[in-house]
C-alpha cells in the first residue's frame, strides 16, 4: 500500500512539475511571437531600438517550444502512465544535461581560443558594419544591444570603427561620425550629438572614437566576473532540476505495468 502510494504522489508530482514547465514555454513561445510580429510595441516596452529583436525572438520562440514538448511528454506521459513517452522525456533531459555539461567543459578547455576567435568576428563585423545589406542585421543588432547596454565601443578599442569605411569621412556639415550604439560610452554632453538612427551612425563635431573610451571586452568580461557565482548558482540548479525529473521519470517507468495498450487512451 505504502509502495502504491508513493507511485501515486511521485506520478502527480511529476505532472504538475511539468505542467507549469508547459505553461512557462507557452509564455515564451508567445512572448517570442510577440517580439517577431510587433516589434513596434516591443520597441517602446523597452524605450530603446537596440535590442536584437530577431534574435530574442528566434531565442525564446526555440526555448519556448522545446519546453512545451518536454512539458507535455512529462505531463502525459506521467498522467496516462505511457513509458514510451516517459522514455523519450528521459532521453532528451539526459542529452540535455549532457549538452550542457559539454559546452560548460568546451568553454572553460578552449576559452583562449573562442576569445581569439570572438575578437576576429567583431573586428570583421565592425569593419563591414552596414555595408552587407542586411545581410549581418542580426549580427549587428546583437553587437548594438551589447555597445549599449555595457556602455562601450569597439571590442578591444574604439580606434576599431575607424576601419570601417563610413568612418573615414566627415558628413555634409563637416561633423564626424560614429556608431550610435557608442554614445553611452562618449564622456561629452549628449545634447552635441546629433543622434539619428536610420543608418546606425550618429554625429558629433568632434570625432568620439579618438576619446580612451572603454572598450566592451573590459566591460563583458568584469561583468562575468561579478555574476559569475549568479551564474553558476543558476546553472547548477537548472542541472538538479533536470537530474531530479529525470529520477522522478526512471522511478514511474519502472513502477509502471508492462500494459502499452494504455496508448488507447489518447485514441
Amino acid at each position: 500500500m505504502a509502495t502504491k502510494g508513493c507511485f501515486v504522489v511521485t506520478k502527480y508530482f511529476l505532472f504538475v512539475f511539468n505542467l507549469i514547465f508547459f505553461f512557462l514555454g507557452g509564455v515564451m513561445l508567445a512572448f517570442g511571437l510577440w517580439i517577431l510580429f510587433d516589434k513596434n510595441s516591443f520597441i517602446l516596452v523597452l524605450e530603446t531600438a537596440s535590442v536584437p529583436l530577431r534574435l530574442w525572438s528566434y531565442l525564446l520562440s526555440s526555448l519556448g517550444t522545446f519546453t512545451m514538448v518536454m512539458g507535455f511528454l512529462g505531463c502525459i506521459g506521467a498522467l496516462k502512465e505511457v513509458k514510451c513517452m516517459l522514455g523519450i522525456y528521459f532521453t532528451l533531459l539526459v542529452f540535455l544535461l549532457t549538452l550542457q555539461i559539454t559546452v560548460g567543459v568546451l568553454i572553460y578547455t578552449q576559452r583562449k581560443m573562442i576569445e581569439k576567435h570572438l575578437s576576429l568576428a567583431v573586428k570583421d563585423l565592425i569593419e563591414k558594419y552596414n555595408e552587407t545589406d542586411g545581410k549581418l542585421q542580426n549580427e549587428e543588432e546583437s553587437w548594438d544591444f551589447i555597445q549599449f547596454q555595457f556602455f562601450c565601443c569597439g571590442w578591444n578599442s574604439s580606434l576599431e570603427w575607424m576601419k570601417n569605411p563610413q568612418m573615414k569621412h566627415t558628413d555634409s556639415q563637416g561633423e564626424f561620425p560614429f556608431p550610435c550604439s557608442c554614445y553611452r560610452s562618449i564622456s561629452q554632453n549628449n545634447s552635441t550629438l546629433n543622434i539619428t538612427k536610420e543608418t546606425g551612425f550618429c554625429s558629433a563635431p568632434t570625432n568620439p572614437l579618438t576619446e580612451k573610451l572603454k572598450s566592451c571586452k573590459a566591460n563583458v568580461f568584469e561583468w562575468i566576473r561579478e555574476n559569475i557565482l549568479s551564474i553558476m548558482i543558476v546553472s547548477i540548479g537548472v542541472s538538479l532540476l533536470e537530474i531530479f525529473a529525470m529520477t522522478l521519470s526512471m522511478l514511474l517507468c519502472r513502477n509502471i505495468d508492462p500494459d502499452y495498450d494504455k496508448l488507447i487512451r489518447f485514441q
